[in-house]
């Protein structure tokens, strides 16, 4: 299993270049994870794709019913920040503000990155070039290589 950002989530659903690669490393998993947050970075990309124009008006709605029905199949497993993912949150934001250089990590990522961990998730699907910072930082290893 692997841990998925939103956005390498996303391109699961609203199609971009690249999601070729993603949906195929998708269907070779057994269970796509992520957090409870990425829910919530999901209905927003879809909406502002939707008022951007590069989808379809009343697409978002179709988009964000699909990953519903993903999560009730057992194909996307949601984590849900409890106290063991915030204890984990606030190591991340130690340890990265305090590497020599500090890495500075967004508090969103941080929060991926802490529900992955307390998945016990080793692999990252992510692109976001920051994220991946810490991510090795953490010994995460990553998709796209």
């Amino acid at each position: 299993m692997s841990y998925w950002d939103t956005a390498t989530l996303s391109k699961l659903y609203l199609t971009e270049a690249d999601s070729p690669a993603f949906a195929q490393k998708a269907a070779n998993a057994t269970v796509i994870v992520t957090a409870k947050l990425a829910l919530h970075e999901m209905r927003r990309v879809a909406f502002r794709k939707e008022s951007d124009g590069l989808i379809p008006a009343g697409t978002a709605e179709v988009v964000l019913s699909q990953v519903d029905r993903d999560i009730a199949a057992g194909q996307i497993r949601v984590v849900e920040m409890d106290t063991q993912a915030e204890a984990e949150f606030n190591a991340i934001m130690a340890r990265c503000y305090r590497h020599a250089p500090p890495i500075p990590i967004r508090t969103f990522d941080a929060i991926h990155l802490a529900t992955a961990r307390v998945a016990g998730e080793t692999e990252l699907v992510a692109t976001d070039k920051r994220m991946r910072e810490a991510a090795k930082l953490l010994g995460f290893s990553f998709f796209p290589v």
